[in-house]
């Protein structure tokens, strides 16, 4: 641990002079995947499988070290894919040491551990390219039930990890997902532990996908390890209309006041795609489309101090304010959750909802009239659908078609433009995220750009037309001290295969998803 001490030191030293910025990437891969996913398999078949993914992120890291990265991220599953059961992944992990216990560079002493060759590639492509790596792999570490009553019947633990190799090669972190969504071939840490490390530009708290959505780690990142940046391996699928990748991944980064890196699967057909880098003021770069390749972004990111999150301004909000009858307020889902709605019929105005505790207010004003449908809505509660979590939400959403039980429906496409929106709420969290997307001639997913929008202590608006058509502007709020305490990792299977399976019913009963 010394010698990456001094490493560090002289690092810091040399990079002290009045920097500003530093070069980030993240790739956006399409996983080579195995065909036998459900099997125990021998080492020799894993690895095989496995270098096939290493040969690419190979090609990432050279291509990021001409472009003079410090440091690069890639994705959630990344090196052996998806759709695995607890036998059929084992022989896919590797032991992976503490590197708070001891230093080992896998680079330079290769042979220290057996089976560790996935480490020794990720070392050396740290090292080669002068680059930090972030990348997702699985971790095996040995238990014994007379020690450990939470320990497996096979014998060791399982656990989905993220691994950090500095600009030498050495390992300097390691973080063992702690909010498992449908994996139920890796276990939960006993040790839930959120991590952070440091680097000549800028402290990093590390996450794996579903863990952006709960108090550990995510806050506890920012509250007590006071990161200015996240590093975000991840295989998100797109669950609009509030939680697309690109759209969530930016809203954290603006609401959290912390640059974001986040690098995503790519499998289209599932919704599995959008990476981005992302500040606090809006995107730097971000990915979205629907084209199985993958694509490598890197930007200059702003080296920043993290702002502590503040509670929005006390604000007194009535349904009375509505231009309308209290008789235009529906009902409809989004995302399972039954929100209250009323529905924009002017060109221009001012709405007002409220559901529970929460009032939402909107004023717009549209460039034209057109035929879309869209409609503002406000839902205070614990959400239920594909984990629990207590959320306030404050939404503008276009509808599907022109009936309005189709206004909580995913939605890609937009034809209207809006000249201005201001949108705010009752919220009683400090931690709110503001989103908008907007929809091109492709009916592709876009971001605003930054200097179209701000968002500040509760409100988000956006005072000159934005560049595209809107899909949605929400502001979703976490109100975390109100969530059920679950252990999200019990009785579950594969993620993406029941995600998989939860899309196409939807498509037979909804034509949704």
């Amino acid at each position: 641990m010394f010698f990456k001490i001094v490493l560090f030191c002289f690092y810091s030293c040399t990079n002290s002079l009045d920097v500003s910025t530093y070069k980030g990437a993240v790739f956006e891969h399409n996983v080579i995947m195995p065909e036998n996913t459900k099997e125990w398999v021998n080492r020799s078949y894993a690895l095989g499988n496995m270098m096939k993914n290493i040969d690419v992120y190979q090609i990432q890291a050279m291509k990021s070290g001409k472009e003079n990265v410090d440091i690069l991220v890639f994705p959630e599953d990344g090196i052996y894919g998806y759709r695995f059961n607890r036998k059929g992944v084992e022989s896919y992990l590797e032991y992976i040491p503490d590197p708070d216990l001891e230093d080992w560079n896998a680079c330079d002493e290769p042979d220290r551990y057996n089976n560790t060759e996935i480490q020794r590639s990720l070392s050396c492509m740290a090292k080669d390219n002068n680059l930090y790596i972030v990348a997702n792999i699985g971790d095996n570490q040995p238990c014994s039930r007379k020690n450990d009553p939470n320990c497996p019947p096979d014998g060791h633990y399982q656990f989905n990890t993220a691994v950090v190799y500095n600009k030498t090669g050495y390992l300097i972190t390691k973080y063992h997902k702690i909010n498992l969504f449908y994996e139920y071939q890796f276990d939960v840490p006993p040790e839930r532990k959120s991590v952070s490390f440091e680097t000549p530009f800028g402290k990093f708290g590390v996450m794996i996908c579903f863990d952006i959505i709960f108090r550990n780690p995510a806050i506890d990142l920012l509250e007590n390890h006071n990161v200015d940046n996240i590093v975000f391996p991840t295989a998100w699928m797109d669950a609009l209309p509030i939680l697309s990748a690109i759209q969530f991944h930016s809203a954290f980064a603006a609401g959290a006041n912390v640059n974001f890196l986040a690098a995503n699967l790519k499998n289209s057909s599932i919704k599995v795609h959008g990476s981005g880098i992302y500040s606090a003021e809006g995107y730097l770069d971000f990915h979205y489309d629907n084209e199985d390749v993958g694509k490598l972004l890197i930007a200059e990111i702003p080296i920043r101090k993290r702002k502590q999150n503040s509670y929005p301004e006390l604000k007194n909000m009535t349904e009375e304010n509505n231009s309308m009858t209290s008789n235009d307020r529906f009902q409809d889902l989004v995302f399972r959750d039954l929100y209250n709605f009323v529905p924009l019929v002017d060109i221009q105005g001012k709405r007002t909802i409220c559901h529970n505790k929460l009032c939402c207010s909107l004023t717009y004003e549209k460039k034209t009239d057109t035929d879309d449908v869209f409609a503002f809505g406000a839902f205070d509660g614990l959400h239920t659908y594909e984990g629990t979590y207590y959320i306030q939400v404050c939404i503008l959403l276009k509808c599907k078609n022109s009936n309005l039980t189709s206004c909580g429906d995913p939605e890609v496409n937009s034809k209207t433009f809006f000249k201005q929106f201001k949108i705010e709420g009752t919220f009683t969290t400090a931690y709110i995220y503001p989103e908008i997307l907007l929809s091109n001639a492709s009916d592709l997913l876009l971001l605003a750009a930054p200097d179209t929008w701000n968002y500040a202590k509760g409100i988000l608006q956006s005072e000159n037309q934005l560049e595209y058509p809107v899909v949605s502007a929400a502001i979703l709020a976490r109100v975390y001290e109100n969530d059920m305490t679950i252990n999200h990792g019990n009785h579950m299977l594969p993620e993406i295969v029941v995600i998989t399976a939860v899309l196409a019913f939807s498509n037979y009963v909804r034509c949704l998803l």
